[in-house]
């Protein structure tokens, strides 16, 4: 089992692993279900891309807090953090500089080495599928049938998902300056 330090992501990161695990033990017994099965795959990219963004959101404003950030400051971050969608790893590692003052890049180099290439590309395999299946084009015979990944595909994904988001998890402050602890 995977643990989080914010306790917040913790309970999200449980309610997603039940839903995951529901989903992936649904068990085709009637043609119906074959439509069904379709759904749940989608369903699962939108929702792991939605513990990520939220869990993103969620390290950066305590973060903040935590440095001190008055009423004024958060409600303008909340204003800003409002933007950020489609959780991207080039759009996460914009985020955090622009916040944060810290370079997320640093946890594929050594002696840190908390994620890797892949996972940056499994991480945007997963968001922009979501993106493809949660966005209508004006093409009707797409719209039923966006969605070209399985359940077996994101099971291979998601890892890598969550070794950035543990990585960003470990983000302490120091009094001065934001680091990254192990």
């Amino acid at each position: 089992m995977t643990n989080f330090r914010h306790s917040d992501i913790q309970l999200y990161y449980a309610s997603f692993m039940r839903d995951m695990s529901n989903i992936q033990s649904f068990q085709l017994r009637d043609p119906n279900d074959v439509k069904i099965r379709a759904i749940l795959n989608t369903d699962i990219y939108t929702k792991a891309t939605r513990l990520l963004e939220a869990s993103i959101k969620h390290i950066i404003y305590n973060c903040l807090i935590i440095k001190g950030f008055t009423d004024s400051d958060l409600s303008d971050l909340s204003s800003r953090l409002k933007r950020f969608n489609n959780p991207e790893f080039s759009k996460i590692k914009q985020l955090v500089l622009e916040e944060l003052r810290l370079d997320i890049d640093s946890g594929l180099r050594s002696p840190i080495n908390a994620f890797s290439g892949r996972d940056k590309t499994n991480l945007d395999q997963i968001v922009k599928n979501r993106h493809r299946n949660v966005h209508a084009s004006e093409d009707s015979t797409t719209w039923f049938s966006s969605n070209s990944k399985s359940l077996t595909d994101f099971n291979n994904e998601f890892e890598g998902l969550i070794n950035i988001l543990l990585f960003m998890d470990g983000i302490t402050y120091d009094g001065t300056d934001f680091v990254f602890s192990s």
